[in-house]
């Protein structure tokens, strides 16, 4: 069944990264079992149809098609757009090649066509051949900094100075408030850097652990202020198989009844997928799980489980993710509400699936915290919350022997009376309040800095205004555009006077060979590019060959018999070279009786397509070539006389004759 997803195939066509001729590709996109195709396309179109199609997957045969090196493929890489693979087909580290990849999986195709190769690489990609190109970290950098140099100033450079650091401090804060939002409600952690200057900050940095993708902060430059948000680059490139790309973890939420929520999150907690339907079975929801990844955890929002949920639990063998008592209205809207939901069964599900990863987020902090770099945190994870301790789990995924722990019988513990377990709940929930209302005063805090930010501001650009500041940029900035604007016009004049001087000598140039050709004193040439059949069908489809013309090769390689058989068969006068023709069209002109001559010989005066020669010379040239040609045919005749001679003299010895 084809999929739905657009898949890229990439090949090169002619010139190279990082040579003289910009590289040129082929593109075969495959969609819904379609396959579309593009020839000679250039980098910067490519990188245009790429955002405006936004495949799945880039498939190439080798990167280094695409890039010269490690820094342009970082700089093409974050062109892309979210959710766009780059994948070398023949593998990571070590290339496997194309041609038998492709055989082994039924696919044949013309290596010699780039067509069908970008072709290939988009099917083998389909397949899951090959690895997945990783430059950049699950992590993001946001930089704040001044967006020009505050210079050297004069009486007001302090103030100045105070009031673009304040609007640095502001930008800064803005930015921080985001992240503590996302923290709160997704668990998102990071780490700031401040560097204070006067009146505020000269600059605030901020390092958060998740990709660039999640990030609602972009990139921007206003007034006095300017923010650099992009991915964090990895120490080398990573090539990661497809084929061992194992499906994801999740947290499967699921509400049942009449109409069952559904709701899927990665150990991220990131949200896969939401979903409510009307009469799904057991078996339609587990086909819906599998078809996104491997649920490690099957949550509810009640207690006890109920016999729907336990059912698909157990079909999996994933851990219950019952809670220790039923989830409140209050608590589920809270839960879901930064995923968003349609409706109120999409609402538990959420609320079960986001319930059990808060109540374990620090515990998946600190398995990763914990973990080497390189390994699998998801299975690592899900080793931990299957009984096994970080230790082993660590020396199982390194492939290392784990030694089997003692264990040690524990003594049963009484359960506590009905009374306490009543009270230690109210406790809890009282807690809850506790550091509910806490992160409610907090942000009625920050709510409070940040309108005082804004006044300020406010203050700042209207007493700007009254001193006539604005005024003063506007009329600046106007001078500026017509001064580039008078710059971008006497480079465009000063270009087409250059290209009309150029013309005037070409037309002195023709006037001149022209009115030799009226005098009658010239022979006419007709100029070709190159001793080749295409070079010589093209100046007969332009201007034509008849007989009696002299034709003027600019360049003598690449021609053979062929050719010159073509010539003769024109009845064209005379040839003219430049450089050396091939041993064997030298001896086809003189089989064929066609006089040619070196430009060295015989001076050529041309101009494009059309020249001139003295008739005096080429007459005298010819009759040389005559002169030539006939001794050439008395010696072939002498020597096939003594030839004659040799072999009868041969016979008479041995008495044949």
């Amino acid at each position: 069944m084809p999929s739905d997803k657009i898949i890229f195939g990439i090949d090169i066509t002619k010139g190279s990264p990082g040579a003289k001729q910009a590289p040129r590709y082929a593109v075969a996109i495959s969609s819904s079992g379609r396959m579309e195709h593009h020839r000679m396309v250039s980098l910067h179109k490519l990188i245009r149809m790429i955002r405006q199609l936004r495949p799945a997957i880039l498939a190439v045969d080798n990167i280094h098609e695409l890039t010269s090196s490690r820094r342009d493929l970082i700089s093409f890489m974050r062109k892309l757009p979210r959710g766009t693979r780059l994948v070398q087909v023949t593998g990571g580290e070590h290339l496997e090649p194309l041609v038998g990849l492709a055989r082994t999986r039924g696919i044949t195709f013309d290596r010699f066509d780039p067509i069908q190769e970008a072709q290939a690489c988009a099917a083998l990609a389909a397949m899951d051949v090959g690895a997945e190109v990783s430059v950049f970290e699950d992590k993001t950098y946001i930089k704040v900094s001044r967006a020009r140099s505050l210079g050297r100033g004069g009486w007001s450079q302090n103030r100045y100075r105070r009031k673009v650091h304040g609007n640095v401090r502001q930008k800064t804060r803005e930015i921080e408030d985001t992240l503590r939002a996302l923290n709160r409600e997704k668990g998102i952690n990071y780490t700031s850097s401040i560097v204070k200057g006067y009146g505020g900050y000269t600059r605030g940095e901020f390092l958060i652990d998740v990709p660039r993708g999640d990030i609602r902060i972009s990139s921007v430059k206003c007034g006095d202020v300017q923010v650099k948000v992009q991915e964090v680059e990895r120490d080398a490139i990573r090539f990661m198989p497809l084929e061992e790309q194992k499906r994801k973890y999740m947290i499967a939420g699921v509400d049942p009844g009449t109409t069952t929520g559904l709701a899927l999150l990665d150990l991220q907690g990131k949200l896969v997928k939401l979903h409510s339907g009307r009469g799904m079975s057991v078996p339609d929801i587990i086909e819906m799980i599998t078809q996104e990844g491997r649920p490690l955890v099957i949550a509810t929002d009640v207690k006890p489980i109920p016999g729907t949920v336990e059912k698909i639990r157990r079909s999996f063998n994933a851990i219950s993710g019952e809670p220790d008592e039923s989830l409140t209205l209050e608590d589920k809207i809270s839960l879901a509400k930064p995923y968003g939901y349609n409706n109120d069964h999409e609402r538990d599900a959420l609320g079960a699936a986001a319930s059990f990863y808060r109540h374990n987020k620090n515990k998946f902090d600190q398995i990763k915290k914990r973990l080497p770099p390189g390994l699998d945190t998801d299975e690592a994870i899900a080793r931990v919350m299957r009984g096994e301790t970080i230790d082993s789990a660590v020396a199982s995924l390194l492939g290392r022997d784990v030694k089997k722990e003692q264990k040690v019988e524990a003594k049963p513990i009484e359960k506590p009376d009905k009374r306490v377990a009543e009270l230690t709940g109210t406790i809890k929930r009282q807690q809850d309040t506790i550091e509910s209302l806490r992160t409610y005063l907090e942000e009625l805090r920050t709510e409070i800095e940040k309108k005082n930010r804004i006044i300020e501001s406010r203050d700042e650009n209207i007493r700007s205004l009254k001193a006539g500041t604005y005024s003063r940029i506007r009329k600046y900035k106007e001078l500026r555009i017509r001064e580039n604007r008078i710059r971008q016009l006497k480079s465009a004049v000063k270009e087409k006077e250059g290209t009309i001087e150029e013309l005037k000598q070409l037309v002195e140039e023709l006037k001149r060979v022209r009115s030799l050709e009226i005098s009658g004193r010239t022979t006419p040439v007709k100029v070709v590019v190159g001793f080749t059949r295409e070079a010589i069908a093209t100046t007969a489809k332009q201007y034509g060959i008849n007989p009696g013309d002299v034709l003027f090769f600019k360049d003598a390689s690449g021609g053979g018999p062929a050719g010159v058989d073509i010539l003769a068969d024109l009845q064209v006068r005379a040839v003219i070279f430049r450089g050396e023709p091939a041993h064997n069209a030298v001896e086809e002109f003189y089989k064929r009786e066609l006089p040619f001559f070196s430009v060295n010989s015989l001076p050529v005066q041309y101009v494009d397509d059309f020249g001139v020669v003295d008739p005096e010379e080429l007459n005298a040239l010819e009759e040389r070539f005559i002169e030539e040609l006939e001794s050439k045919k008395k010696k072939e005749k002498e020597h096939l006389l003594d030839k004659l001679v040799e072999e009868y003299k041969s016979e008479r010895r041995k008495g044949k004759i």
